[in-house]
């Protein structure tokens, strides 16, 4: 039943009446383009809302009034041809109506004379029954002119005309609400109004002096986004129970969700809002959790209360940050200027950018991308803030928090970390409960999973540290879910290239401090090619735990603990599979992987093709040309050999000097410089990950030497591999090893290398003749793992004589390793890797080969049962049965 007071007011609906089309002059397309247009409107969102528009009449709603707004909306929307708004609320008809054809677009809808409704709302009704688009303001801007001034609700007269639309059958198109939202400034506002706020209004909701002077200050980084309609036909059908009062609680529950989902898109870009460094100290410390832990502390240490509390807020002021929009925006201007100088430009997922745009709507976001650069800290805050999402709060490690790098990060929103606190209880409750106090307050954060910049192009196994933080911090019950996304980010060439390969060679990590920061200038004299960033599915913890059988209220610390793994692996295997399949990785994989002395053209692009096709049927997502449609409209072929893109990063390799580039009867052949096989390693490692399963394989059915292969044994020998190489590669968590086993098992006889034998059973396998290069390929993908697994099992000899420090037995390992190369035992100078070798000494150390004593000083021993020298050489065997 309609409210008798709202359907008085409302008058019959009938067929739609015709106005002229919008219509704009010359001169008003001149100058509104030229006042709007570096204020892009999301192209994606113009298909969608012209479906919406041939079946239901818009009104586009907007949280506060300012003419502005109105004639940026009403000129793109003529652009694309979109229904423009013929009536609109909150504008003061009476001063701005002359102007109406301005920013109307044309003849506006006129209120009926003597209706008893505000006439901006009866306009806007009016034009709704007639099937014309209008625009609703919510409210006015919070400002001091507009503070004895409100906006007539136009909802329920709405919600009335369209029960009129439902019951009377014909007239209209049904209602449906759009709402929008445009900010001219992307930075959060402070929780405390100032004067500037009480005359001008907040950043979010600006009156007309602050919405000029954010749109002549602003425009080009404006943000523009479209919400998801609501149609109140469904509305009506969800909620209408009968009573007298259903059509105004329609009302109220459509504009209060309207309110919501505009308040949280302009939360999506600016944040929430900031407080002050001393408030964030005083609530920190405030936090329940943290008090017990501090109490419990003191009592331990026989201390005064007041001494350990000091102690904390010392340790806040070391790790928290202290985000300040103007540093952000200096920041920003400063690391384009960088950018823009040093890289050829940034290729961004954006339907990635997007869905983590629509769950960051959802919940609090963590960031969990790749570690390779210093880079990274940058660039993705910088995509974040040109994409619509707030620039993330960055966990730092404190190596750079020196003077001036470190001040003007923190105020960039970065909070750094100590390397090691594991003994400080103190630092580590202050910096959990920092941590609930960003969730708390809904802050987007970023941490990475890898804990330190890999150096070998692999992801690094995930460290639990800041998981348990976050995880612990969502099981207060500060936030209804918590998403984690994984982002994976790749170099065409890499700035710190140089010094990755010193310190794999055993050299020592360079210190970061001022000095360093001024000698790092000279990278603006070089260009390192395009960064690649790729988004991974979203994930939620609160679907984590169900997905575990883990109830949130109820569980034990073991369960716990298992869970926060369980999260860290599938983040991190998320990561690996967002990553591209970039060309530059796959001529690098091919020319690392043969004993020949040069690769022809044409031998190069077949083997790196055979790869990339691999790798996408093994479940690789992003090719190396992106999408097929993608790479046609850039005028590149599908098909990799024919799109160029591996003849380019072949260019690339030759101009960087790392490849020699010879032509000899009508051929072009490319050689690597040997000394230089370190950086193409750091390439081929960044897209192994999607061939390690076919590899594995590849190499146990080498191990037979080119006889037949009994399956059982080919998979244990397989199963021995994988376990060898567990600490190098991560592997897809859930996924059993024999299911895994099998769908490779089953690829390698698609392609056509190996070809199964005898009955079931008994079956075997043996490699065919025509894919004998392919297998080759394959297994020799491996060959600098296994030969540094080797030299690890060989170097364990030097602790028969009594423990060492692992940098010592280090040092002497890489020693007797360049011996083994120079005598041919090895024959991948890759594998002098010092990465290498700390993997296999912690594989080694899972299976209780050699163990490391705790604390500071801690040697490495051989565990007693491998100390027999004949112990030692079965396991050198076991290896080496694999490096056939």
């Amino acid at each position: 039943m309609i409210e008798p007071a709202i359907a008085d007011l409302v008058p019959a609906p009938r067929a739609p009446e015709g106005l002229p089309p919008a219509r704009y002059g010359p001169f008003a397309r001149w100058l509104l383009g030229w006042l709007f247009g570096p204020v892009e409107f999301p192209a994606e969102a113009a298909g969608p809302l012209r479906e919406l528009a041939a079946r239901a009449t818009l009104v586009y709603v907007l949280r506060s009034s300012a003419l502005l707004h109105l004639l940026y909306f009403n000129y793109r929307f003529y652009q694309w041809a979109l229904p423009v708004a013929r009536a609109a609320t909150g504008l003061g008809y009476r001063i701005f109506a002359p102007f109406a054809r301005w920013y109307l677009g044309g003849e506006q809808i006129r209120a009926p004379r003597g209706t008893p409704l505000d006439r901006p709302t009866a306009a806007v009704v009016e034009a709704v029954r007639a099937g014309h688009a209008a625009l609703v303001f919510l409210r006015m801007p919070r400002t001091l002119p507009s503070a004895v001034s409100q906006l007539a609700d136009p909802f329920p007269a709405l919600v009335a005309l369209q029960r009129q639309l439902g019951t009377e059958g014909f007239g209209p198109k049904p209602v449906a609400l759009v709402p929008l939202t445009l900010l001219w400034s992307r930075r959060p506002r402070q929780l405390s109004r100032g004067i500037r706020d009480a005359l001008f209004g907040n950043p979010e909701e600006p009156g007309a002096i602050r919405a000029l002077i954010g749109f002549l200050l602003h425009r080009r980084t404006a943000f523009v986004k479209v919400g998801a309609p609501i149609e109140l036909a469904r509305e009506l059908q969800d909620l209408t129970d009968g009573s007298a009062d259903a059509d105004a609680r329609i009302a109220r529950r459509v504009r209060g969700l309207l309110h919501q989902q505009l308040a949280r898109a302009s939360r999506v870009v600016t944040g929430p809002p900031l407080k002050t460094p001393q408030r964030v100290v005083e609530e920190t410390l405030r936090d329940l959790t943290l008090r017990r832990a501090l109490d419990e502390i003191a009592r331990q240490r026989g201390r005064a209360d007041d001494a350990v509390y000091r102690e904390a807020r010392r340790c806040l002021r070391e790790i928290a940050a202290r985000y300040h929009p103007f540093a952000v925006d200096v920041l920003r201007r400063l690391l384009w200027f960088v950018f823009n100088r040093i890289y050829d430009g940034i290729d961004v997922d954006e339907r990635g950018m997007r869905r983590l745009v629509e769950t960051s709507a959802k919940g609090p976001l963590i960031l969990c991308p790749s570690h390779k650069s210093h880079i990274d800290y940058m660039v993705l805050s910088l995509v974040c803030d040109d994409h619509g999402l707030q620039p993330p709060h960055v966990a730092a490690g404190d190596n750079l928090d020196f003077w001036p790098v470190g001040r003007f990060l923190r105020m960039g929103g970065a909070f750094f970390i100590r390397r090691s606190f594991k003994n400080d209880r103190v630092y580590a409750a202050t910096l959990s409960a920092y941590v609930k106090r960003l969730l708390r307050d809904g802050f987007t954060q970023e941490f990475f999973v890898e804990g330190g910049r890999s150096r070998t192009g692999k992801l690094l196994p995930p460290k639990f540290g800041m998981l348990a933080m976050e995880v612990d911090a969502w099981l207060a019950g500060v936030k209804h879910d918590v998403w984690f996304c994984p982002v994976s980010i790749s170099y065409e060439k890499m700035v710190e290239g140089q010094s990755y390969q010193r310190e794999l060679a055993g050299g020592e990590k360079p210190r970061e401090d001022a000095k360093a920061l001024l000698s790092a200038t000279r990278i603006l004299r070089r260009r390192y090619g395009r960064i690649a960033i790729r988004f991974g599915e979203p994930i939620s913890l609160a679907g984590v735990f169900g997905e575990r059988g883990v109830d949130p209220r109820a569980h034990d610390p073991e369960a716990r603990r298992k869970l926060v793994a369980a999260l860290g692996w599938k983040v991190a295997a998320g990561i690996n599979r967002a990553a591209p399949l970039a060309p530059m990785g796959l001529c690098c994989a091919v020319l690392l992987s043969h004993d020949l002395r040069a690769l022809s053209e044409e031998e190069v692009l077949a083997r790196a093709d055979f790869l990339h096709q691999a790798a996408l049927d093994g479940g690789a997502h992003t090719p190396a040309w992106g999408k097929p449609e993608e790479a046609l409209a850039a005028g590149l072929s599908p098909d990799l050999r024919r799109s160029g893109l591996l003849a380019r990063a072949l260019d690339s390799l030759c101009e960087e000097g790392v490849v020699r580039r010879q032509e000899a009867g009508g051929e072009r052949f490319y050689a690597v410089v040997e000394e230089r096989r370190m950086t193409l390693d750091y390439h081929k490692n960044s897209i192994l990950h999607f061939l390690v399963a076919p590899a594995i394989l590849a190499v146990a059915l080498r191990s037979f030497g080119g006889q037949a292969a009994p399956l059982r044994e080919l998979l244990r020998r397989a199963k021995d591999l994988s376990r060898f190489l567990k600490s190098e590669f991560i592997y897809e968590p859930g996924r059993p090893f024999e299911a895994v086993v099998g769908e490779n098992f089953q690829l390698l006889l698609r392609w056509g290398l190996a070809e199964k034998r005898g009955s079931e059973g008994a079956e075997s396998i043996l490699p065919t003749p025509s894919g004998a290069r392919e297998l080759r390929l394959l297994a020799e993908l491996l060959r600098p793992f296994g030969e540094g697994i080797w030299l690890a099992a060989t170097a364990l000899s030097l602790l028969r004589g009594g423990p060492l420090e692992p940098k010592e037995w280090m040092r002497a390992a890489l020693d007797h390793g360049r011996a083994a190369y120079l005598a041919g035992r090895i024959r991948r100078v890759e594998a002098l890797s010092k990465a290498t070798l700390e993997s296999a000494l912690a594989m080694l150390e899972d299976r209780g080969v050699v163990a490391r004593g705790e604390g500071k000083g801690a040697r490495l021993a051989l565990a007693p049962a491998w100390r027999p020298a004949k112990k030692l050489a079965q396991l050198v065997a076991e290896v080496d049965l694999f490096l056939k």
